[in-house]
């Protein structure tokens, strides 16, 4: 049977469980499309199937007439050159027939806003642990000149592997490479798309907001007001009114309200200093590298696991010994875990 693209035509009502009309059909040449999950500012998401190596993938495709846009092909340049196990690994990606794609690793799980809306039935120790998993990846990303600007909840993925949380970045279309200067995005890309969020200014650094170019410090601020969120199930700020300027001005101007820890034992003591710190409106007062912003992370969670190592808690222990010792690079092993 000769191939036909599958190529929606634009007088056409879209069906809003397939804009595009591509289920049951091929994309160039190998991808068999078998949902439709939803959209973002930049592309079209589908989970299909990649022919030829027989496995499930994240299609994200839009129809384009100018080859691939900037957004993708910078996202598929982070994907490619980046070596990270929260990397979804880039399967392939071009131009065909009329529309732009990428396709990516497929990853089952909830977005990290699933998780974060769990509230007390998510272990605080599972939640730093994906905040050191964030970490982790931004290390990798700014060791590779890039800078992550996409710290939305419902961007970051969180399967299960093992029986243990194992985060993924599923967007990287705001990804930027380090010192590069990008255009401010409009408050209307706040606006929900279908299933996704789109960058928010909720998570933006005072820098980012002013249009100054992207650096790693800039990662780390957003870090915080999400790690917060996490943490607390509060954002950081008391915002006065609603909507994107909102965020706006308590990232220019407001001071970090108290931070909600008080009562939970299995909190390290020291952990509101370590967020104020990210949460700095000047970026040399805030930590110097995600490296740095990891190793004081550790250093206050491993001795209060061990303060906390009653029998109930010990498996969380013995995780953060392992973790530590093994899988984080060049990390030492603090109070004589060797």
């Amino acid at each position: 049977m000769p191939y036909r693209a599958a190529v929606a035509s634009p007088q056409a009502e879209q069906d809003p469980k397939d804009p595009l009309g591509l289920l049951c059909r091929p994309v160039a040449r190998r991808f068999s499309v078998v949902g439709y999950l939803g959209s973002t500012s930049v592309a079209h998401i589908y989970r299909a199937i990649h022919q030829i190596m027989e496995r499930p993938c994240f299609l994200k495709i839009t129809p384009s007439e100018q080859g691939v846009p900037d957004s993708l092909r910078r996202e598929a340049a982070a994907a490619g050159k980046t070596n990270h196990a929260a990397v979804l690994r880039l399967y392939d990606a071009g131009f065909k027939d009329g529309y732009a794609y990428l396709a990516q690793e497929w990853s089952d799980g909830p977005s990290l806003r699933t998780i974060m809306n769990q509230g007390a039935d998510v272990s605080v120790p599972d939640l730093l642990g994906l905040g050191l998993q964030l970490l982790d990846a931004l290390c990798a990303l700014h060791s590779a000149g890039l800078c992550l600007r996409a710290f939305d909840p419902e961007r970051i993925l969180v399967p299960t592997v093992n029986g243990r949380y194992s985060l993924r970045l599923f967007d990287l279309s705001r990804i930027a490479n380090q010192g590069e200067q990008l255009a401010r995005e409009s408050a209307a890309e706040t606006k929900a798309a279908t299933g996704f969020k789109v960058r928010s200014t909720r998570y933006m650094a005072p820098e980012e907001i002013q249009d100054k170019a992207a650096e790693p410090r800039s990662d780390l601020y957003s870090f915080g007001v999400l790690l917060c969120e996490m943490i607390t199930g509060e954002y950081p700020y008391a915002t006065k009114g609603k909507g994107p300027m909102a965020y706006v001005v308590s990232h220019l101007k407001d001071e970090v309200r108290p931070l909600a820890f008080t009562g939970k034992p299995e909190l390290p003591g020291d952990l509101p200093g370590i967020v104020r710190r990210l949460l700095a409106k000047n970026p040399t007062d805030r930590f110097e590298s995600a490296e740095a912003c990891r190793r004081a992370l550790e250093d206050l969670i491993v001795p209060d696991m061990v303060r906390l190592n009653v029998p109930g808690r010990r498996q969380n222990l013995e995780a953060w010994r392992t973790r530590v010792k093994n899988g984080i690079r060049d990390t030492r092993p603090p109070f004589g875990l060797e």
